[in-house]
């Protein structure tokens, strides 16, 4: 029996999505996708085959957050607009995989076992590394890795890493904290060489090793860029197609929605599941009324500070090779992880230091305030919110001050630009954080895996959406809470383990059977 699964959105799990269903010849599979599509390297601008350029505003949505507080201090990189912060994200096949700083970092095991205390208790440490190692080609190996699979893990050995980066880690050693040869390993608080899918300075997207030539020639593969979907269909409280801004009616079996963390909650609302108050403000008619879509957003704010490069350095590539896991507690474990470091030389005049909150208190929401697909969503990340934030926060900043004036670092940076030596305090601090917001561009939790009668529950643990048959989401916005990490291969991941779900429940029609047992390891 032919089956048709229609997804929306040809991102990270979109992709791998698209790949693993249509390994049953039984099953198609429509791919849509906002941006353009680029099959094979050679096709792509240099910005998107580029792993060492961050940003492409030619292939992004667009977003941005509420408006913020301007002053006359503030960076290019992080206000375009007076008034408005910048929210990433990838318009293209490959999504934000397309675009981002290819760190290949996974979550912790921490991290799922605070999944479970929201409620996701199928997805524990155990269950979900086997699929961490499908997704694997990672010569490091052992038993927490694996080889063989579509992204490509790379590190930066000692011999390639640039003079900046080794003073980096030798400022980060001076000042107690401990080397970390795999930062994907069981405790990886320090710092130590960055795992990236990037291989000869090319970024490993998902559409790139997964789409792959292959798999783009399958008869039951259809991939549709430079579509716009609008909504889902719904008859009898089941998905039946899905509508795409010029009117279009695809037809599925069932759908999957996998739009990203701001995208996702539209496609629900506009097909009339959501708050009530929002659909009915909207003057769309009720499917199915649930107050967490769109709520429950979570993001990793980022802070930079620009310094002048002394004579000593020479801006070369690539511009990430290291960063530091610490916490703000004093804790040396990964149970209190959460500020990362970062050095990065993107820009041969300034030499950049940044910290990211990985584990922000602060929750934010994304509003549809349209029903026309085309009309961007309210943003409101609420960063720094919350007092805890911004505290931990200036205490990065004064620890990144520390490290810069370490000798090995000294050697190279030299006068702070931004926000500048003069600013001292933490009040003064402060003001300057809050008044200079950016993003790491992690959002999640926006459609999030919970019960139904939770107050953040919009998809079940498979990304079954409550109250709705045979549709799903599945990709970063149903991560209940954020991972002290880049989320990348943890949305393949968990694109990885409920393929194997919607396979089985595609071949049996068990729509209610629990998710499947972990593949055995390679």
């Amino acid at each position: 029996m032919s089956r048709h699964v229609v997804i929306c959105g040809a991102g990270s799990a979109g992709c791998t999505l698209a790949a693993r269903l249509t390994e049953d010849p039984g099953t198609s599979v429509t791919l849509l996708e906002g941006g353009p599509d680029y099959p094979a390297p050679e096709d792509m601008p240099d910005d998107i085959r580029s792993a060492w350029i961050f940003g492409v505003p030619d292939h992004d949505w667009g977003f941005t957050s509420e408006a913020v507080a301007v002053s006359d201090n503030i960076p290019s990189w992080s206000v375009v607009n007076a008034g408005e912060v910048p929210m990433p994200r990838g318009k293209v096949v490959g999504g934000s995989s397309a675009v981002n700083g290819t760190n290949a970092l996974r979550a912790l095991p921490v991290d799922f076992a605070r999944w479970q205390a929201m409620g996701a208790d199928s997805w524990g440490w155990d269950s979900v590394l086997p699929y961490f190692r499908k997704l694997e080609d990672d010569p490091a190996g052992g038993s927490w890795h694996g080889t063989g699979g579509p992204i490509r893990v790379r590190r930066f050995p000692g011999t390639e890493q640039t003079p900046v980066t080794k003073a980096f880690i030798e400022a980060c050693q001076g000042l107690g904290h401990r080397y970390v040869d795999d930062l994907n390993g069981p405790n990886p608080c320090g710092v130590g060489p960055l795992p990236t899918n990037q291989v000869d300075g090319v970024r490993q997207s998902a559409a790139l090793c997964y789409l792959t030539p292959d798999v783009r020639a399958r008869p039951n593969l259809t991939v549709r860029p430079d579509t716009l979907v609008d909504r889902v269909e719904t008859v009898n409280g089941r998905a039946q197609a899905v509508i795409l801004a010029t009117g279009e009616r695809l037809a599925g079996d069932t759908v999957v929605i996998s739009a990203g963390s701001y995208c996702s909650p539209g496609i629900l609302i506009r097909s009339g599941i959501g708050p009530a108050d929002d659909l009915d403000r909207l003057g769309v008619p009720l499917v199915h009324a649930n107050e967490a879509v769109g709520r429950n957003l979570r993001d990793h704010p980022f802070s930079t500070l620009a310094f002048q490069p002394t004579s000593a350095f020479d801006q070369s590539d690539p511009p990430l090779q290291t960063l530091l896991h610490r916490a703000s507690s004093g804790t040396r474990d990964d149970s209190g992880i959460d500020l990362q470091v970062v050095l990065f030389t993107v820009d041969p005049a300034r030499i950049f230091v940044g910290v990211a909150l990985l584990r922000p208190y602060s929750i934010g929401r994304v509003e549809t305030v349209s029903r026309d697909p085309r009309v961007a969503p309210r943003i409101v990340a609420n960063f720094y919110q919350h007092p805890e934030d911004l505290a931990r926060v200036v205490e990065g900043v004064k620890h990144i001050r520390e490290l810069v004036a370490h000798p090995a670092l000294k050697a190279y940076v030299g006068e702070e630009v931004f926000p500048g030596a003069d600013v001292v305090g933490d009040a003064a601090i402060a003001a300057a954080v809050q008044g200079a917001p950016t993003t790491q561009a992690h959002p999640v939790g926006t459609c999030s895996m919970g019960p139904a009668a939770s107050p953040w529950g919009v998809v079940d643990q498979r990304g079954a959406v409550h109250g709705v048959d045979g549709l799903y989401v599945i990709d970063a916005s149903i991560m209940p809470t954020l991972p002290v990490v880049p989320t990348n291969l943890t949305t393949i991941m968990i694109a990885e383990r409920c393929a194997d779900h919607l396979r089985k429940t595609l071949t049996t029609d068990h729509g209610h059977d629990a998710i499947p047992a972990s593949p055995r390891p390679q």
